[in-house]
C-alpha cells in the first residue's frame, strides 16, 4: 500500500499559481518597496519655486495630478484620521471647501490604510502593491472558472494587472484603485449568477462594487458597470442576472452612502454642474482628447518607443498622451489574444471567450470616440462631464488579458510543451516591466514637497485670518509641447493643494468638485472673470485679483517668483528659495468671507453636513443587512 502523501504535499499544486502571482507583484513593485524610491513624480517639482524654480524640469501634465492632487489630500486625510479626526472640512484650499463629500478624497476606501498609517509618500506604491493583488487574484479566479488552465490563468492574471493602463494609472490611487476591481466584480457576478445557491457569492458581489464605489473614480466605476451590462448576453440565466446586477448595485450604494451622498450634494455645487446638457461642439472636444486611429501601434509598442511622428500625432490634439489613451499590452499578449479566434469554434466555455473579444472590442471602440461612445454621451447623464473616452481602455486591457489565456491554452493543445507556458509568461513580464520603468516615474522621497525656509514661515503665520495669494501666471499652464524652447516646465510658485502639505491657508486651489460660486467670486469681470487654465478647468489661479477682493479674502501675504514687480500696498519681508513673500494690510472696514460663505451645513459645532449624518445612519443599516445576510447564508450552508 502506497503511503499516504503529506498535508504539505498535498497543499503544494494549489498554492503554486498564488506564491506565481506574489512573486511577480514584488518583482513588478520592487522599486518602490524595496530601493527608497517613491512613486511619485517628485522631480517635476524642481520647476516651481520653492522648489527650484528649473524651467527644464521634467513636465507630464497628466502625472503631475499625482503631486498636485492626490498626494495632498491623502496627505491631509491621513493627518487627520491619525488625530482622530473624520476630515470633513478642508481649511487650506480655496479658503475651505468640503473635503470628505469629495469621492476622490476616498476616506472610507479599506485598501487606502497604507496611506492612513504610512509615510505618505511611500504609501503610494504599498497601495499600488496591494491593488494589483486584487487585480492579480481575481483575473485568475475568473479565468479558472472559465476553465482556463493554470498557467493560462496566470499568463491572464498578469497581463492584465501589469498592462499599461494599470502602470500608468498607478500614480493616481483613485482610478487605479477602482480598476482594479473590475475583473473581481465580474467574477462574483458569474458566481451569483449560475450558482445553485448565490446569496455568499451575490453578498461578495455587493462589497466588491461597495469597494469600487469607495475607491473614488466614477467615470471607472461606470466602466465596470458597463462591463457588465455587457456580460449578460452572454449569461444562461440572463433574467436572473438581471435582477441580481440591480439589487447588488442598489445594496452597493447603501453600503457607500456614507461616502456617495456628501458626494452627489457637492456635485450639484461644483462648476461641472453649471455645463448644462451635452452639445456638439461638447462632443468634438472628446473626440480631440480620445485615442485616434494613428495611436493604435501604442497598443503594441510603448508610446515612448514609438517615433516621434507617430507620438505627436497620437491625439487630435497633437500633444502626446501618456496615460489618457493607454492600452498598452505588448505583442506577446496581441499574438496570444488573436490565437483565441479559432478557439472559438471549440465547443466549451465559447460564451466567455466571445465575451472576452466582446468586452476588448467594446473598450477599444469607445476608446476611438466611435458611435458607440457617442451614444453613451448624449444618452447617458453625467457622462458628458466625465473625462475623455480613452479611459474605457480598461476593458480592452481586461478582454485582451483574458483572451490572451484563451489563445495560450488553445496553442498549448497544438503544441506540446512544458516550455511554452513558462516562456509566455516571461516574455509578457518583460514587456509589462520595461513599459512599467518607462511610464511610471519614481523619485527620492526627499524630492517630495521638502520644507523650505519660504513654507516654513508661511506655515508659522498663515492663518484663516490671513491667507495667502501664490502667484501662478495661469497662461503658461500648459503641456511641455505647447512651452516655449527651451523651456520644458511652467513657471509659478508652490501650485494648487501644494499648501495643503504644509498647512498653508491658500486661496486658490486644485478640485474638479471646486464650487461654481466660489469660482464666480473671485473670477468676476473686474478680476481675471475666467480663474482656471486654459488646460486645465478645475483649478483657481488669481492673476489680477482687486485690493477689494483680497481683502474680503483675508489675504495678508503674497508670493510671487523673485524679480517679479511689488504688489501694491504691500511690502517685502522675505526673499528665499527663489520667492518673494510681502505682506500687505488689510482694510479694517472689509467684510471677510470664508469657504464657509459658499456650503450650507455650518453651525456652532463646525462643518456638520446632514447628507454625511444620514450617509452614515444607511450605511450602516446596510452593512448590518449584509452582515446578516452572510452569517445566515453559512448556518444555512452548514
Amino acid at each position: 500500500m502506497a503511503p499516504r502523501a503529506s498535508l504539505a504535499s498535498r497543499l503544494a499544486p494549489r498554492w503554486h499559481a498564488p506564491l506565481v502571482l506574489l512573486v511577480l507583484a514584488l518583482a513588478f513593485w520592487s522599486r518602490v518597496l524595496f530601493s527608497g524610491q517613491v512613486l511619485l513624480p517628485g522631480e517635476q517639482l524642481r520647476g516651481f519655486a520653492p522648489f527650484g524654480s528649473d524651467p527644464r524640469a521634467p513636465w507630464t501634465i497628466l502625472q503631475w495630478d499625482a503631486l498636485a492632487q492626490y498626494f495632498p489630500w491623502r496627505h491631509f486625510a491621513g493627518e487627520q484620521l491619525r488625530s482622530g479626526h473624520i476630515p470633513l472640512w478642508n481649511p487650506f484650499q480655496f479658503c475651505g471647501t468640503p473635503f470628505l463629500a469629495n469621492g476622490q478624497s476616498a476616506v472610507f476606501y479599506p485598501l487606502n490604510w497604507p496611506f492612513w498609517l504610512l509615510d505618505t509618500a511611500y504609501a503610494f506604491g504599498v497601495s499600488a502593491f496591494f491593488g494589483s493583488l486584487v487585480a492579480l487574484g481575481s483575473t485568475y479566479a475568473l479565468a479558472r472558472r472559465w476553465q482556463m488552465s493554470k498557467a493560462a490563468a496566470v499568463v491572464s492574471a498578469a497581463a492584465f494587472a501589469f498592462c499599461g493602463y494599470l502602470s500608468a494609472w498607478a500614480l493616481l490611487p483613485t482610478l487605479f484603485q477602482t480598476a482594479c476591481w473590475l475583473p473581481a466584480c465580474l467574477f462574483f457576478y458569474e458566481c451569483a449568477v449560475e450558482d445553485a445557491r448565490p446569496t455568499r457569492s451575490t453578498l461578495c458581489l455587493v462589497a466588491c462594487l461597495a469597494f469600487a464605489l469607495l475607491a473614488g473614480h466614477a467615470q471607472v466605476f461606470f466602466y465596470i458597470l458597463l462591463a457588465l451590462a455587457l456580460r449578460q448576453p452572454f449569461l444562461k440565466r440572463a433574467w436572473r442576472g438581471m435582477a441580481l446586477s440591480a439589487g447588488a448595485f442598489c445594496f452597493a450604494l447603501g453600503l457607500g452612502a456614507l461616502q456617495l451622498l456628501p458626494t452627489l450634494e457637492l456635485a450639484q455645487r461644483g462648476h461641472r454642474a453649471a455645463q448644462g446638457a451635452p452639445s456638439a461642439g461638447a462632443w468634438q472636444a472628446v473626440q480631440a482628447r480620445a485615442l485616434q486611429t494613428s495611436g493604435l501601434p501604442s497598443l503594441a509598442v510603448p508610446m515612448e518607443l514609438l517615433p516621434p511622428s507617430t507620438q505627436q500625432s497620437a491625439t487630435a490634439l497633437g500633444v502626446p498622451s501618456l496615460s489618457e489613451n493607454f492600452g498598452y499590452v505588448g505583442v506577446a499578449v496581441l499574438v496570444l489574444a488573436l490565437l483565441c479566434l479559432p478557439a472559438l469554434r471549440v465547443r466549451p466555455v465559447r460564451r466567455e471567450r466571445l465575451f472576452a473579444l466582446t468586452l476588448a472590442l467594446f473598450g477599444l471602440l469607445y476608446a476611438l470616440a466611435t458611435p458607440v461612445s457617442k451614444l453613451f454621451f448624449f444618452a447617458v447623464p453625467g457622462v458628458s462631464q466625465m473625462g475623455g473616452p480613452g479611459r474605457a481602455l480598461l476593458l480592452w486591457s481586461l478582454g485582451a488579458a483574458l483572451c490572451a489565456g484563451f489563445g495560450l491554452d488553445w496553442l498549448r493543445s497544438k503544441w506540446k510543451s512544458n516550455v511554452l507556458a513558462p516562456l509566455a509568461l516571461g516574455i509578457i513580464a518583460l514587456e509589462l516591466g520595461l513599459n512599467a520603468t518607462l511610464v511610471q516615474p519614481t523619485s527620492p522621497r526627499a524630492l517630495v514637497y521638502p520644507s523650505t525656509q519660504v513654507t516654513d514661515f508661511l506655515k508659522s503665520n498663515s492663518s484663516p485670518t490671513a491667507r495667502v495669494w501664490f502667484v501662478t501666471d495661469k497662461r503658461l499652464w500648459r503641456p511641455t509641447e505647447l512651452l516655449r524652447s527651451p523651456r520644458t516646465h511652467p513657471s509659478g510658485v508652490l501650485p494648487p493643494n501644494g499648501a495643503m502639505v504644509y498647512g498653508i491657508y491658500d486661496i486658490g486651489g486644485y478640485d474638479s468638485l471646486s464650487s461654481r460660486v466660489y469660482r464666480s467670486f473671485v473670477g468676476s469681470p473686474e478680476t481675471d472673470e475666467n480663474p482656471s487654465p486654459a488646460f486645465n478647468g478645475n483649478m483657481v489661479l488669481l492673476q489680477t485679483p482687486t485690493p477689494a477682493l483680497l481683502d474680503s479674502l483675508s489675504v495678508r501675504w503674497i508670493v510671487t517668483e523673485q524679480g517679479a514687480p511689488t504688489p501694491q500696498n504691500s511690502r517685502k519681508v522675505l526673499s528665499a528659495n527663489g520667492c518673494d513673500v510681502f505682506e500687505r494690510a488689510l482694510a479694517q472696514n472689509s467684510a471677510r468671507v470664508g469657504g464657509e460663505a459658499f456650503y450650507p451645513s455650518w453651525s456652532a459645532q463646525g462643518f456638520t453636513p446632514e447628507t454625511f449624518r444620514l450617509g452614515v445612519f444607511v450605511s450602516l443599516c446596510a452593512l448590518s443587512l449584509w452582515s446578516a445576510l452572510w452569517v445566515g447564508a453559512r448556518k444555512v450552508k452548514s
